[in-house]
């Protein structure tokens, strides 16, 4: 009982820290629920639309991305080709971003959106239903099969049986392969509203997938020093099951039991956590980019059976700063794979 009033004491505190620290300007913007194709709730597949030139006149093609992560990718097919904007910079949490008049005037002015999909811009693209009315909407996940939130690697390999699906587990970049499919479909947008650069896009697509599939294979090398009982992740939240499901991870656990980061967890469920990790013999917890780590520090503090405790960055949902060493998606795929083998591979 008294553990738990103590997490209710922390919870209130950092309820009324992130409180103070929500975005004044988002505040009055509308929040109409998205209504536009690619924010389906179920784990379903998502598609491109139609596709057709763009008219241009001789400039270049406006894109606008909602992430850093989509906008990367975008960015390395598109090149000096396309005029990019990205409403969401690095660092900044794309579940609970809102947008802002830049983000407005951004998306009016746009030949084409490219999202994510499956609602992990939910705060951004609820406030943009009625501006990104008249604007072509690219959900750049098209053609990639979806985890459900929750899914772990043990329940994909058992999926031959049939149920009910989940919401879609929206952090699909922590697939190499859906990001090479990110390309693909980057490629065949852009090419299709822009004709006179197709040649260009389609060499820059072939290029980077190069590039992917080298770092695809240089994940596999550096994860595989890490002993099989090693393998267990606790993280900010359900961030990293499609990296489990390739390398032989378990997600042991999250501080916020949800893939969502708007979700918040209840005192029972961060003294539950507590037990697992002691039952688990897991004295690392990786904290996030785009999220407070004040709970993970809280927890490490309670693994008393932990000869030391280590409380790692990784970048999950954005990109970092400069100078982050996580500027570009190699660069995060790398630092994470760096600092998850540091922390568990002795």
């Amino acid at each position: 009982m008294t553990k738990n009033l103590k997490w209710v004491a922390l919870l209130a505190l950092f309820s009324l820290l992130a409180a103070c620290a929500s975005s004044p300007t988002a505040a009055n913007l509308p929040t109409a629920a998205p209504t536009t194709p690619e924010e389906h709730e179920e784990a379903d597949l998502l598609a491109l639309p139609p596709l057709q030139a763009a008219v241009l006149d001789g400039r270049p093609l406006r894109v606008v991305a909602t992430t850093s992560l989509v906008a990367d990718a975008v960015a390395r097919v598109g090149g000096d080709a396309i005029s990019l904007t990205v409403l969401m910079g690095a660092g900044q949490d794309p579940h609970s971003y809102e947008p802002t008049a830049r983000d407005f005037a951004a998306v009016a002015d746009a030949d084409v959106l490219f999202t994510n999909g499956w609602g992990l811009e939910e705060g951004l693209l609820g406030g943009l239903t009625n501006t990104a009315a008249d604007v072509l909407i690219v959900p750049i996940s098209a053609g990639i099969e979806p985890l459900e939130s929750g899914q772990s690697s043990h329940e994909e390999e058992e999926g031959d049986e049939e149920h009910e699906h989940g919401p879609a587990d929206p952090h699909v970049w922590f697939r190499v392969a859906n990001v090479i499919q990110w390309t693909q479909n980057a490629a065949t947008a852009l090419s299709a509203l822009d004709p006179a650069h197709a040649a260009d896009y389609a060499a820059r697509a072939e290029a980077y997938t190069a590039e992917l599939t080298i770092l695809q294979e240089e994940l596999a090398t550096a994860l595989a020093t890490i002993p099989a009982d090693k393998r267990k992740l606790v993280t900010n939240h359900d961030v990293f099951a499609y990296f489990a499901a390739d390398y032989g991870f378990e997600v042991v656990g999250t501080v916020i039991p949800s893939s969502s980061t708007l979700a918040e967890p209840s005192a029972n469920d961060l003294a539950e956590l507590v037990a697992l990790m002691r039952d688990e013999g897991v004295c690392t917890l990786f904290t996030e980019n785009t999220t407070s780590g004040q709970l993970a520090q809280a927890i490490g503090a309670e693994l008393g059976s932990c000869a030391a405790v280590q409380i790692l960055p990784l970048y999950t949902d954005a990109l970092g700063p400069t100078g982050s060493g996580a500027e570009t998606y190699l660069d995060l795929m790398r630092h994470n794979a760096q600092t998850i083998v540091a922390g568990l591979a002795e």
